[in-house]
């Protein structure tokens, strides 16, 4: 479930940061997608560049759909993404200790099947359904937004405003993931910690700086910077960002107890 006013606040920011139509036809119309679910707090938020895809895409999500992210078993849709999200999927669970999943398992079924009959997942619904049962009780919730929600799969062909782009998107990605996790709050919900999955963004928000770890404003959530982990990540690097965030999370825990 989604708020409409939020969405348009997103699609909004995203036009005007790229300088674009709202007739653009990679523009989205959805924006950040979350759901409203009371009793699944706990959660992490991973932040990327822009959605993939082309105008076709854009124009799909339009439709009464859901985006599944990834699945164990292989779908091939362009709302299963695993090259893209899988490696994320992953690296939260090995976090969390296998209790992490998708925003997505947090709605009912009655919904969520609804939904995906009116896709092209329909064919696959008893595989999404045996996912969503080997989940749905999984502690951690994981959402991804993105800071323009804007299709195109090549970062180079984004329409950035390039006389502008030292001093303007530094702050936009900061209002930006503040808006992120506002939402997320006002959903009632406790984010862990935020990672941003992209190394044009995470550069941004360190404005020239080079560091891996900061705490975001009066908000007080825990940013981890990083890159798009679908890109490579050696096996060194992987875990030592895993026990860079478990070692961070156990400190926390550590402190409430006291």
């Amino acid at each position: 479930m989604t708020n409409s006013s939020t969405i348009n606040e997103f699609i909004k920011n995203t036009k005007e940061a790229l300088a674009i139509s709202e007739d653009d036809s990679r523009l989205g119309v959805r924006g950040f997608e979350f759901d409203n679910s009371t009793s699944e707090k706990d959660c992490v938020l991973v932040i990327g560049l822009n959605p993939a895809g082309d105008e076709e895409d854009a124009e799909n999500e339009g439709d009464i759909r859901t985006y599944l992210y990834s699945l164990k078993k292989s779908i091939k849709s362009k709302y299963v993404y695993n090259k893209y999200y899988k490696p994320i999927y992953e690296l939260m669970n090995d976090i969390f200790g296998n209790e992490a999943k998708w925003h997505w398992c947090n709605k009912s079924w009655d919904i969520l099947s609804k939904e995906i009959e009116h896709s092209e997942e329909e064919d696959f619904l008893d595989v999404i359904h045996e996912e969503y049962l080997n989940h749905q009780n999984r502690k951690v919730s994981i959402y991804i937004g993105d800071m323009f929600y804007y299709h195109e799969t090549s970062s180079k062909k984004l329409p950035l405003k390039e006389e502008e782009e030292e001093k303007f998107y530094p702050q936009y990605c900061k209002e930006m993931l503040g808006l992120h996790i506002d939402t997320l709050l006002k959903a009632g919900k406790n984010i862990k910690f935020v990672y941003i999955n992209n190394s044009q963004v995470s550069q941004w928000l360190c404005d020239g700086d080079i560091k891996t770890f900061t705490v975001f404003g009066d908000r007080k959530i825990p940013i981890f910077f990083g890159r798009m982990l679908s890109g490579g990540i050696d096996s060194f690097s992987r875990l030592r960002l895993v026990n860079e965030i478990q070692d961070y999370l156990n400190k926390l825990e550590s402190k409430i107890e006291k």
